[in-house]
């Protein structure tokens, strides 16, 4: 019964994902885990299989429009990419629950983060140049290491940290940072993801309908994309997404205690 629960919910993920921009792993990994029933390894290798696809498909698009900085983009995420693959290892050895505690204020942050991001998006001003600079390209590449224990840990893209970053750090326009940001990502969770299903962590009769179903949601939202109000929808992806955090810190915190 759960899983066919789980396959509107994936739709739903996917739905959002495509139309909004991002932020559907962060209720991905929850999902799984208490609907599903999944390990919180195996629900992350479920998330990170729609992230490299959605992903695939964002970067499909800005591609055409000229929007992605190839050079910066695979620096950035080949650093992001090596510490990814060490925070993936690293997960191993941590309590599940401890993992699902920590995760739980990282998913608030995207929420601000992309109701931030939307904001600026649909306004000349970039509230990051004005507040930090940075002062060479090695605090960058540093930068990029957290993104990628951010996704090794947690799997999640991190796109809402990665995109202020280069628009900070490296003097990129909002959609250039956004583009480059998905080829980042590609790389990142690509890597996470390898070494999840080296190790066995996928229940593929759970997270490949799950999958599938948000992979077909990617495809119908960026399809909705230009006819849904984003602003709107992001804000009640963000409420959705800060209430998943609440129940998944409470969840957490009585399995430990």
């Amino acid at each position: 019964m759960s899983e066919l629960l789980l396959l509107p919910i994936g739709a739903a993920i996917g739905v959002l994902l495509g139309s909004v921009g991002g932020g559907g792993s962060l209720i991905a990994v929850p999902a799984l885990v208490y609907i599903g029933d999944q390990s919180v390894r195996g629900a992350q290798a479920g998330s990170l299989i729609v992230i490299v696809v959605a992903s695939a498909i964002g970067l499909a698009a800005y591609l055409r429009r000229d929007e992605v900085r190839w050079r910066a983009g695979t620096a950035f995420g080949l650093a992001a990419g090596v510490s990814s693959f060490a925070c993936s290892l690293l997960s191993r050895q941590l309590n599940p629950d401890v993992l699902l505690l920590a995760f739980s204020p990282v998913m608030v942050l995207g929420a601000v983060a992309m109701v931030s991001e939307r904001a600026a998006a649909e306004s000349s001003f970039q509230p990051w140049r004005v507040e930090i600079r940075f002062d060479s390209v090695r605090k960058v590449t540093a930068l990029g290491f957290a993104v990628g224990c951010l996704t090794g840990l947690f799997g999640v893209g991190g796109g809402f940290v990665i995109v202020p970053v280069l628009v900070v750090g490296l003097g990129f326009a909002f959609t250039e940072a956004v583009g480059t940001s998905l080829l980042v990502i590609i790389i990142s969770s690509a890597v996470a993801l390898a070494e999840r299903l080296q190790s066995g962590a996928v229940d593929w009769a759970v997270i490949g309908p799950f999958a599938a179903a948000a992979v077909a949601g990617v495809l119908v939202g960026t399809w909705l994309g230009g006819r849904l109000p984003r602003r709107v929808l992001t804000r009640w992806f963000a409420v959705v997404v800060v209430a998943t955090a609440v129940y998944t810190a409470t969840q957490a915190l009585a399995a430990l205690l």
